[in-house]
């Protein structure tokens, strides 16, 4: 591992970001390397540029248990009528936080009908998510805001039609709901084509420092 260490005036403070690691496994060696492109975007990669990390998380919360699943017909258990019940609920205690399971940017915020609190972030234009029934919001969120993966967008409530504390929770591929448990996560992107030059300086360096035995990299 190729890692950070932080000094003040000489001083050892503490240790920072990995930067880099390779491990081995049944004889192939595997790598990641941190790279930071000039948008400011960082993430971790393969050799290749090929990004680590998935696109979505696979769920919003932690959560004690699944109380309702996608359906086509279900009877809901307030009008007592089979209706489709186009996500998941998740059980969870009043206040839990919620988060976004990817970057992108509030396409709805407020409050709809059933939904009670509700929100919907717009992910590009194949994916999108929603969350229903909550509590509350992050502060200062609103239509136009941009939300990173993992970041607080709302907090579980029961607002709306809605027999307890739970998150309704959502995903739609090309506007039309699909199942959350059974979407295969893409990957996120990889380094983009005008920051690859950047990418393959940085990946050098890392793999020079790991083979020499380098494992620390000091910043003041």
């Amino acid at each position: 591992i190729l890692y950070e260490t932080k000094y003040l005036d000489g001083r050892f403070i503490k240790n920072g970001r990995i930067l880099a690691a390779q491990f081995e496994n049944n004889g192939k060696l595997y790598h990641a390397v941190y790279f930071e492109d000039r948008d400011g975007k960082g993430g971790y990669y393969d050799l290749n540029g090929k990004s680590l990390a998935r696109q979505f998380l696979k769920s919003p919360l932690n959560y004690r248990r699944i109380s309702s699943y996608f359906s086509k017909r279900r009877i809901h258990p307030i009008l007592k009528t089979y209706r489709p019940h186009h996500g998941i609920d998740y059980s969870a205690q009043k206040g839990k936080p919620v988060a976004a399971i990817g970057d992108g940017r509030i396409e709805f915020i407020g409050w709809k009908k059933d939904y009670g609190k509700f929100i919907v972030v717009r992910h590009n234009e194949i994916y999108s998510t929603a969350y229903g029934h909550l509590n509350s919001f992050a502060k200062k969120l609103k239509k136009g805001s941009s939300a990173k993966q993992g970041q607080v967008i709302g907090y579980v409530g029961s607002t709306g039609l809605s027999t307890g504390s739970h998150l309704h929770y959502e995903f739609r591929k090309n506007n039309r709901f699909v199942n959350p448990l059974n979407i295969d996560i893409p990957s996120a992107m990889p380094v983009k084509a005008e920051h690859i030059t950047a990418f393959e300086k940085t990946r050098d360096d890392a793999i020079k420092k790991l083979s020499s035995g380098v494992v620390a990299v000091a910043k003041k």
